[in-house]
This record gives C-alpha cells, structure tokens and sequence, in this order.
C-alpha cells in the first residue's frame, strides 16, 4: 500500500483529534512517530511512501485511515 503525504497529514490529524493533548507540544506517540515519518518524507522530497517503508509505530498509526469509514485510501 501506498500512502500520499495527505494521508499522513490526515492521520496526524485524526490521532490529534483522538488523543488530544493540553501541553503544547506533547503529543501522542502515534502522533510523534507520524510527524517523525512526515518530516522525512518532506526532507527527501517524496510524495508517499510504500508501507515497506514503514517502521511498526508509523504503520500502526497509520490504521487510523482504515478506522474512518468515510476516507477512501489511495489503491
């Protein structure tokens, strides 16, 4: 499966939404291991990028898009 940077801003989001945080910059650690994939995919330049790119914290974050019935994923 590939995975667009929107996909991964859009998860970011919904694990914000769902595990909200009152301090500034804490954040979940689904959220962390997101940012941290998001930032490397910006730094290298890439679109997305393929779930053997993923390490086991990122690709778990990563179901919430499988959780929202509403969102389609990219084939």
């Amino acid at each position: 499966m590939n995975f667009a940077i929107s996909d991964i801003e859009a998860a970011i989001e919904g694990w914000r939404m769902r595990s909200p945080s009152d301090e500034a910059f804490a954040a979940s650690t689904e959220v962390r291991a997101l940012a941290r994939l998001y930032g490397a995919v910006i730094v290298h330049g890439c679109k997305g990028i393929t779930d053997a790119g993923l390490d086991d914290a990122q690709r778990d974050a990563l179901r919430i898009l499988s959780a929202d019935p509403l969102r389609e994923l990219p084939q």
